[in-house]
């Protein structure tokens, strides 16, 4: 898994969203605190298809994602490992006749001596300790299966939050395009008493028709990410077309000291611990298995020249097996040492990503609190007093345009610093380890 700061950067305009920082013009004042209710809005436009919460979104991965389902199977064939490996060596059963078919004496039958015997091998720890590492395996697979759980439930928020992104830029161009008409109609009756040149007219046209271009960008982007969201659980075609929830909501900041004392709970560290308990599990199997297995053997032997039996038993040991595997348990000692030293180093890296992560995080809510507290309403008075001046004389289209503008690009970087925030967040719950339940 990878432990860099993951976040993906935001897609860059295209250069017809250069267009879209005039797309709102005297609608500008109260617009972005409207936007909690564009998910409602667009939802509305279409009830073709539903709309799809976070919730759902992630439930659905976790039920349909096609590489999550083949952890089942694994889990199964893991299992299969451990049934097997609880299985011990079948008795065998000898038949032996001696001094049979010879000559003199031991011609015929008469004098031969039939021996029927069971051996078996003493192999219950090594049976216990081999079923041991069979089962800790099995948790090494779990360990994985929580890894990519996790990775692909914060690849659907990112998704979804995605989705949620253009479906809210989708309706602010729908509001733009009608609010474009209007100023059509504004400029024209400028124009009509003289107050305003023709030029100002056409240039009014011209942005309708591009804001239009705008709005069919968007639409794109939009079923493109509702598409990718859709993958997510292995569906082709969506069965909805919007997203619920909206960027406004400002996520909740816990302390770095108490998100770094969640880092334990990262599913990758959990893997190495898994992995570490499987070097110990077969260090045990290594060392049972170089003590020598006592064979034992037992059985009846009968006598055909007396017509007589008796009973036969041997135990077998084998000899000079001291430093039997030796290399062996060389070699899992050092893979275990070698698995801490690199669980150590993830540790490392995994505070390392959420140190920074989280520096982004506060960066992006500084940023957004900047914004709506400090700039935007001081820019949206301004817009006020342009207009004003406008409709006096006292200041040019150009120059009330411009004010429209600042004030544009101030509430674009306040959704995009939102935005920016819940994507850190997602990847602060990723880092920790934590269940994704960032809301928008």
């Amino acid at each position: 898994m990878l432990l860099t700061n993951n976040i993906p950067a935001r897609k860059k305009p295209t250069r017809l969203r250069f267009y879209y920082a005039i797309l709102r013009r005297s609608f500008l004042t109260g617009l972005f605190l409207a936007t909690v209710h564009f998910p409602q809005t667009f939802a509305a436009e279409d009830t073709r298809l539903g709309y799809l919460t976070l919730y759902d979104a992630i439930q659905k991965t976790f039920n349909s994602n096609p590489e999550l389902q083949s952890f089942q199977f694994q889990l199964e064939a893991q299992q299969g490992k451990i049934v097997q490996a609880n299985l011990s060596p079948k008795p065998e059963i000898e038949l032996t006749v001696e001094d049979a078919f010879g000559k003199n004496n031991r011609k015929g039958f008469d004098s031969a001596q039939t021996t029927l015997s069971m051996s078996w091998i003493l192999d219950q720890n090594i049976k216990d300790k081999r079923s041991n590492v069979a089962m800790r395996e099995r948790t090494l697979i779990e360990s994985e299966k929580a890894i990519k759980q996790l990775d692909s439930a914060a690849q659907t928020a990112r998704y979804f939050l995605k989705a949620l992104s253009h479906q809210e830029n989708t309706v602010i161009a729908n509001r733009a395009i009608s609010l474009a008409e209007t100023t059509i109609k504004e400029v024209k009756n400028r124009v009509k008493v003289g107050k305003t040149p023709l030029a100002e007219l056409y240039r009014a046209e011209a942005e309708l028709a591009k804001r239009k271009l705008v709005l069919v960008d968007l639409k794109h982007e939009l079923e493109s990410s509702i598409r990718q969201l859709a993958a997510q659980w292995g569906e082709t075609t969506p069965t909805f077309n919007s997203v619920s929830g909206s960027l406004t909501h400002q996520p909740t900041v816990t302390s770095f000291h108490a998100l770094k004392n969640q880092i334990l709970r990262n599913p990758s560290l959990a893997k190495y611990l898994s992995a570490e308990r499987i070097k110990v599990a077969q260090l045990k199997l290594a060392e049972e298995e170089r003590k020598p297995q006592w064979k034992f053997k037992t059985g009846v032997r009968r006598y055909e020249a007396t017509d007589d039996y008796g009973i036969i038993a041997s135990v077998s040991i084998p000899f000079g097996g001291s430093n039997r595997n030796q290399g062996r348990i060389a070699e899992i000692k050092a893979r275990l040492s070698q698995n801490q030293s690199a669980a150590e180093a993830l540790r490392i890296r995994i505070e390392t990503s959420l140190f920074v992560v989280y520096q982004q995080l506060e960066h992006s809510i500084h940023l957004g609190s900047m914004l709506r507290v400090e700039i935007i309403p001081r820019l949206e008075k301004a817009l006020t007093e342009t207009q004003k001046a406008y409709e006096l004389g006292k200041y040019s289209y150009l120059e009330w345009r411009e004010v429209q503008n600042e004030l544009l690009d101030a509430q674009s970087a306040l959704l995009d610093a939102s935005y920016t925030a819940h994507l850190n967040v997602i990847e602060i719950e990723r880092l920790t380890g934590a269940q994704i339940t960032s809301s928008f």
